[in-house]
């Protein structure tokens, strides 16, 4: 057998090359790979709640997400991948859209990520997570997954409105 070191396979102990001297051949873990072990969307937070806005005035979005780890094997390999959100793109159904953006927001009163409608109308807000990928297999160093993987959070319709502003004591 070959001359490498040992390491234990299952149930038996294996040479790490091959009779000949090849190494063993570890996979590697790709984009399309991280597409189909499937990555949750982020959650798009509305402030104004419920669903209306006012015109004109503007209307506070903002991600929570999270990274997010998997555990697969891949060729009686175990492999642990980890997705960390990277980047956030809001559209907002009336021709606008904010981002890629590494910024997630953040609840009233940061207001780092905003929209105006300026026409009255329901409109779909869909935010999308742009997600970079590491793995690491049977252990060993974690190793970068070449590209990104996006995912759409479903549409959420907000309606906005003409109002009028007034000032209460």
């Amino acid at each position: 057998m070959g001359g490498g070191a040992w390491q234990r396979g299952g149930s038996s102990c294996r040479p790490t090359t091959t009779a000949v001297g090849e190494p063993v051949v570890l996979p590697t873990i790709t984009v399309e790979d991280v597409r189909r072990v499937g990555l949750p969307p982020s959650t798009a937070n509305l402030q104004p709640a419920g669903g209306d806005v006012v015109l004109n005035v503007p209307v506070n979005v903002y991600a929570q997400a999270t990274p997010v780890t998997r555990q697969v094997e891949v060729l009686g390999f175990p492999v642990t991948i980890r997705a960390t959100p990277e980047a956030f793109t809001w559209t907002f159904g009336d021709g606008g859209t904010l981002g890629p953006t590494t910024d997630p927001g953040a609840p009233y009163p940061a207001m780092s990520t905003t929209h105006t409608y300026t026409r009255p109308g329901t409109y779909p807000i869909t935010l999308t997570t742009t997600y970079s990928a590491e793995y690491a297999i049977a252990g060993l160093p974690f190793q970068p997954v070449a590209g990104t993987v996006d995912v759409s959070a479903p549409a959420e319709d907000v309606t906005a409105h003409e109002g009028t502003t007034v000032l209460v004591r």
